[in-house]
């Protein structure tokens, strides 16, 4: 199997986007764990004039990475996401550095998700809002950090209901 350099790969996804072209590209980071796994792919397609929407999956650069995240937040001046396995949203984004939006998951044993399809959507925005409560748990500071932890654990569960659909 031929492995392209990411110093490589994530300029070349970014002009196939750019021309409007959609592309498939693998997960490599266990960061949108469980709904999507490491090896699990993504149909990424340009916005076409689309600004992001709330719970929907975004593809921009960080550095020399593709990342592909959850949009928390749209305003004018930025947009926040954050991998739903992580505690806390990423750095807000540019609009105009968002350059595509995950439209399909292709799992490892071949099986396709439209995520634009009912109830993709309708999750999405679900799964937005309880991965904006979980980091404002996380974040705040609490007198009794055994109850932070299990309130942490029981906003995870439908993360992994929302991967039980894809089967």
């Amino acid at each position: 199997m031929l492995v392209a350099r990411a110093d490589l790969a994530v300029p070349l996804a970014l002009d196939v986007l750019a021309r409007g072209e959609n592309l498939w590209v693998r997960e490599a980071s266990p960061s949108m764990v469980p709904l999507i796994r490491p090896g699990d792919e993504l149909r990424l397609a340009p916005f076409a004039g689309r600004p992001p929407a709330l719970g929907q999956l975004v593809a921009y650069r960080r550095g020399a990475q593709l990342v592909v995240h959850r949009v928390l937040a749209v305003a004018d001046a930025a947009v926040v996401t954050k991998g739903d396995a992580l505690a806390s949203p990423d750095p807000p984004v540019f609009p105009h550095e968002v350059a595509a939006r995950a439209v399909a998951i292709r799992r490892a044993d071949g099986r396709l998700v439209d995520l634009e399809a009912f109830p993709w959507r309708l999750v999405g925005r679900l799964l937005a809002g309880i991965a904006l409560l979980a980091a404002r748990l996380r974040l705040q500071e609490h007198p009794n950090s055994a109850w932070r932890r299990l309130a942490w654990k029981a906003l995870r569960v439908p993360f992994y209901l929302a991967r039980l659909l894809l089967r």
